[in-house]
């Protein structure tokens, strides 16, 4: 076999040297040399106009509404669903004309607040709302009022482009799986990451679905963000639903912020508020305005040692919707959805259901008392036979004119599905829950009915509760008293009330705007009372 094996070689090599014996091989054509590379060129550097056009705090605000604070005796109508992506479409004309980069933000709070927003849960104006085509939109505390799930249901069947980064399940570290913290655009070739930062407050203030979750502290969520995209993006914006002194906290721990768009605490910012170099903006609420931000963009070469894309010419101002818009302008889909909504509420909306022989309006002052709180702590202690009656001031949403009252002015006045609660409790627990609202340790101020709340105001302007009079007789510590209040209270809503504790509670079922309706229906013509019930002593 080895010697077949060697005979097959041989043979085979002897083949292949006749082969190459009889052919002569190819000429061998001489290498040609490399053609020089060009060195790639740089890119210059560039600025890039943007103008940044949002809304925070609609609050279902699909109707115009009296523009009362620029003509108290003539009103325009102003503002509404429609003439708001009117405008928006205006601007993105402008910007295909003029070359300028667009982005439309939402910060939070978008549906609860009018008859029109809350048809299907919210789900049909949430619909309509997103057709104006934002970038981005951040979720609110009021997008919880009716619990997670349909919350839920928003996202995904609403066509929100939402966000939202310092939301976790309670006690994990990792977000939420169903809103992502940010969305990365890219824009004239800058690419910007639009951070959502969620109010820590929301468990307070919201349906009790909000205790299974974790709010993350809003500057060490950005922080974390931060270091995520790291070399990934050109522009931290963040789209924030946390009120406008957490705004100012957050300028402050990230002054390379150029800008920061805000909403929650209903601040009217006509040019922004500035910290550093950081622009803070906010529009108020009920889409009377869409607030429009202009600035430039330096982008470097992208050859420079420097590659940070920094900002000049940030300034903000307010757009009034005054006018309804152009033809060509209207958006149509959203003109017929907003339609469709007004038909659903109209008829049993616009209805006269009482009076009032003079206005009542809500007070600033934490220490004075407001008449239309005034108005619905009465009602309500009436109607329970309580003692003492409480409002909380955050529950409180609009003024009424003197005159005849529609069933829509007693919703938007108290538009939270609250019902009546009477709750028993002892003078101490009542004395602890006014001195939360005095102090300042719970969220908000309370509206009292049948109660004289006695406050001293020291130098400092430190408040301390000193008193207080139940139908003119001094708090007992240990007499039971009967309280009227709404059920979000009751449930610890505003940190009056520890959530989960034990306080005896009667339910009525009755909501509180109904409460008030019936108060109108059966006086006929309502005398609201404007007393103050604080007595303060001041130095």
């Amino acid at each position: 076999m080895l010697l077949l094996r060697r005979r097959f070689l041989c043979t085979s090599l002897l083949v292949a040297l006749a082969a190459c014996t009889s052919v002569p091989p190819a000429p061998v054509e001489p290498a040609k040399a490399a053609e020089p590379v060009a060195p790639a060129r740089a890119t210059p550097a560039r600025d890039v106009r943007f103008v940044v056009l949002h809304v925070n705090d609609v609050h279902g605000q699909v109707l115009t509404r009296k523009a009362t604070w620029i003509d108290k005796q003539n009103p325009p109508q102003v503002g509404g669903l429609a003439r708001a992506a009117g405008y928006v479409n205006q601007v993105r004309e402008e910007a295909r004309r003029e070359g300028f980069e667009l982005l439309v933000l939402d910060a939070g709070d978008w549906y609860q607040g009018t008859p029109e927003g809350i048809v299907a849960n919210g789900l049909e104006f949430v619909t309509a709302f997103a057709k104006l085509g934002f970038d981005a939109m951040c979720v609110g505390n009021h997008e919880f009022d009716r619990g997670v799930p349909n919350v839920l249901r928003l996202l995904t069947m609403g066509g929100v482009p939402a966000i939202c980064a310092n939301l976790r399940p309670k006690g994990e570290p990792q977000r939420v799986d169903w809103v992502p913290p940010y969305r990365i655009v890219e824009k004239g070739g800058v690419r910007i990451a639009l951070v959502g930062l969620l109010t820590q407050v929301t468990p307070e203030i919201t349906h009790k679905d909000a205790l299974t979750l974790d709010f993350g502290e809003p500057r060490a969520e950005l922080a974390r963000v931060a270091r995520e995209l790291e070399g990934k993006v050109d522009w931290l914006l963040p789209v924030t639903h946390l009120g406008v002194e957490t705004d100012k906290e957050l300028a402050r721990a990230f002054p390379e912020l150029p800008l920061v768009v805000g909403g929650h605490s209903h601040t009217l910012l006509k040019e922004g508020a500035r910290v550093g170099d950081t622009l803070i903006v906010q529009t108020g609420t009920k889409l009377s305005c869409v607030g429009r931000v202009e600035l430039v963009a330096h982008v470097p070469a992208s050859d420079a040692k420097d590659r940070r894309v920094t900002f000049t010419d940030v300034h903000a101002r307010l757009v009034d919707l005054l006018e309804e818009p152009k033809d060509e302008f209207r958006n149509r889909e959203v003109e017929q959805r907003c339609a469709a909504l007004a038909e659903h509420t109209q008829k049993t909306m616009d209805e006269v259901v009482g009076a009032l022989s003079v206005g009542v309006t809500r007070s600033k002052d934490p220490l004075v008392s407001g008449p239309a709180g005034n108005l619905l702590a009465d009602v309500m202690r009436e109607r329970a036979g309580a003692d003492v009656g409480l409002m909380n001031r955050g529950g409180v949403r609009a003024d009424i004119d003197a005159g005849p009252v529609t069933r829509r002015e007693v919703f938007e006045i108290m538009p939270f599905d609250n019902a009546l609660v009477s709750v028993s409790m002892k003078g101490a627990q009542l004395q602890e829950l006014v001195r939360r609202a005095v102090e300042g340790v719970a969220h908000s101020g309370i509206e009292v009915s049948g109660l004289v709340v006695q406050v001293k105001v020291d130098a400092e302007k430190k408040r301390t509760l000193t008193g207080l009079l139940v139908g003119g007789a001094p708090l007992d510590p240990q007499k039971v008293y009967r309280v009227a209040m709404n059920s979000f209270m009751a449930d610890g809503g505003d940190a009056y009330l520890e959530k989960g504790g034990e306080v005896a509670r009667q339910e009525t079922g009755v909501l509180i705007r109904e409460v008030l309706e019936d108060a109108l229906e059966a006086a006929k013509t309502l005398a609201p009372k404007a007393e103050n019930r604080y007595e303060v002593v001041k130095p």
